[in-house]
């Protein structure tokens, strides 16, 4: 968990820069990113607001039947962080279908 409680302006852009490095954001285009997330924000948590925002803008350009929503959120941050595209993970089957075992304590003895 990243604090983000931070008014530097150096620090502002060493989070967000870091944040973006383990997203796994080439160099050229993370310090892109944060040069526009991070220009004359008063914190840490202003200049992740507007990177968000940032992210759910490519987001949208890239897959624009997803929409905003918190599941759609999550599959974003699973699709950057795979390197997948987001409509490709929305549709992959997930086999063999999941089911619930009872537990230890749930079982009767006979």
């Amino acid at each position: 968990m990243m604090p983000l409680d931070v008014v530097e302006p150096a620090e502002i852009r060493t989070r967000v820069r870091a944040y973006l490095a383990i997203l796994g954001f080439d160099a050229a285009r993370a310090e892109a990113w944060v040069q526009q997330a991070c220009e004359g924000a008063a914190s840490g948590g202003e200049a992740f607001t507007r990177l968000r925002a940032m992210l759910v803008a490519e987001l949208a350009s890239q897959a624009p039947q997803v929409t905003d929503d918190p599941e759609c959120a999550a599959l974003a941050r699973l699709s950057v962080w795979l390197h997948a595209e987001p409509a490709r993970l929305a549709t992959l089957p997930l086999t063999p279908p999941l089911t619930r075992q009872s537990m230890a304590s749930e079982r009767v003895r006979s």
